[in-house]
């Protein structure tokens, strides 16, 4: 990052020194035109290269050759975010490995607040390449893009941001709850409708729940939920699903044991200020469990976008998207979190 800025100010020094010899030496116009345009088109794809510099490639692991198809699930309710009466519609790309006879738990990936398909699509492939079946969701509304079944193409709602920006559990816990509560009727009736989707058309499996943030709460919700999810991972997400409003008009938290798995990952972004922040008092209470069900990882040096491979596409969007810079190398811990992720998965299986 030091290298482009520097190279940015050698750049803009160059320019003005060129520009200024150019007026001297009375050069046509179109020619210092020219430069000017020339320039420009320099400077930009220098600020691209900055941003999205050249990632590095994960490579999987696993002894199986894979492959990724999308499909549509409709569900039976009107879209809250459309205004049209229109029923919700949800992207799903399914990974699976091909020519493989293992029986594995299905993986349903539930992406964070503006994710997208492939949040994690380098643990999906890792998974994949292992002999696991992963259906990513796209939750239309709260993700940053989707496409329709029909090619139509939609992204973050007016109505979610304003939403996003209303929450503050520190001074307005009431309207935090009530914005969580909303968040999380939406995501578990999206990914009831895929869970079901699926069973319908491949008979009984379990499932394990993985989510980044947003989806890392959905992801819990639906280990509350549903008998047939076995396990779930989250990735810096508090228990959304398990707040509610008590007889008295208190807003507290379910903080009753599950009785699934839990593996809860955690970056600089929150590990220390676990315990001061209402939204994640019970991820605080389970991080002081003696439960053996309950794995948490602390990724030192990483941030919360570092929980997600955009912080293999840019450095730069992780640091502004998480409020804080990474220390550590992006490729390694992306690396190591899939690892551990697929040894908890084997573990629990």
């Amino acid at each position: 990052m030091i290298v482009f800025l520097l190279l940015l100010i050698v750049e803009l020094v160059l320019f003005f020194l060129v520009k200024k010899s150019l007026k001297k030496k009375n050069v046509k116009k179109s020619c210092q035109v020219l430069f000017v345009f020339s320039f420009i088109i320099i400077f930009i794809l220098t600020i691209f290269f900055a941003i999205f510099p050249p990632a590095k490639q994960i490579s999987v692991t696993g002894k199986y050759q894979f492959s990724s198809t999308d499909y549509w699930v409709t569900e039976n309710q009107a879209d809250p975010y459309l205004n049209d009466g229109s029923l919700r519609q949800l992207q799903v790309r399914k990974w699976q490995p091909l020519e493989c006879s293992e029986n594995h738990p299905v993986v349903i990936a539930t992406h964070g607040s503006g994710g997208t398909v492939d949040n994690n699509g380098t643990f999906y492939k890792e998974l994949a390449s292992h002999g696991y079946t992963v259906l990513a969701v796209v939750h239309p509304g709260q993700a940053s893009s989707m496409v329709y079944e029909d090619g139509r193409k939609t992204g973050l709602s007016k109505e979610f941001l304003k939403q996003s920006s209303s929450i503050d559990p520190d001074k307005d816990w009431k309207t935090t709850y009530k914005v969580f509560s909303e968040w999380m009727r939406i995501r578990k009736a999206d990914l009831n409708a895929v869970m079901d989707d699926y069973l319908e058309k491949n008979g009984p499996v379990n499932f394990i729940m993985f989510g980044h943030s947003l989806g890392g709460s959905a992801a819990y919700a639906m280990a509350r939920s549903r008998t047939d999810v076995i396990g779930a991972i989250a990735l810096e997400s508090p228990f959304m699903a398990d707040v509610y409003e008590n007889s008295e008009g208190e807003i507290v938290f379910d903080d009753s044991d599950y009785t699934v798995p839990l593996l809860n990952v955690y970056s600089d972004s929150s590990y220390s200020i676990l315990k001061q922040r209402k939204d994640y008092k019970n991820n605080a209470k389970f991080l002081e469990s003696n439960n053996p069900l309950y794995t948490n990882i602390y990724y030192e040096g990483t941030v919360h976008m570092g929980l997600c491979d955009i912080s293999l596409i840019s450095p730069v969007l992780t640091t502004l998207l998480s409020g804080k810079r990474q220390k550590v190398n992006a490729y390694e811990h992306i690396q190591k979190m899939n690892a551990d992720c697929l040894n908890w998965i084997q573990m629990i299986e």
